[in-house]
């Protein structure tokens, strides 16, 4: 099975849980659905990332997007990085979605 599913045993690790938001996709399908978990490359692979356990997250679809390609050090950074993209998107969401 680990050669049909090479990064079952990062979601296992990771609890099937997105580490940049807490998003679990174990909960039932319609959660493992929205989420589109994914495994994300902490430092990518383009600025020198490996695809070692240590640099491999699971990641919800909106947190990967927002995490891109971004260069990242340490998980911490890659964490606070995202948390920053999510603020600025609420920030816009509440503008001009809410008009609040």
């Amino acid at each position: 099975m680990a050669d049909e599913y090479p990064n079952q045993a990062i979601f296992e690790r990771d609890d099937f849980t997105c580490r940049y938001c807490g998003w679990r996709g174990d909960r039932d399908f319609s959660n493992w659905f929205v989420a589109n978990l994914s495994i994300d490359h902490i430092k990518p692979v383009s600025a020198g990332g490996t695809d070692s356990e240590a640099n491999l997250v699971v990641a919800c679809h909106s947190c990967n997007l927002y995490k891109g390609s971004h260069v990242c050090e340490s998980f911490e950074e890659a964490k606070a990085f995202v948390e920053l993209k999510r603020a600025q998107a609420e920030k816009w969401f509440n503008k001009h979605v809410l008009k609040r």
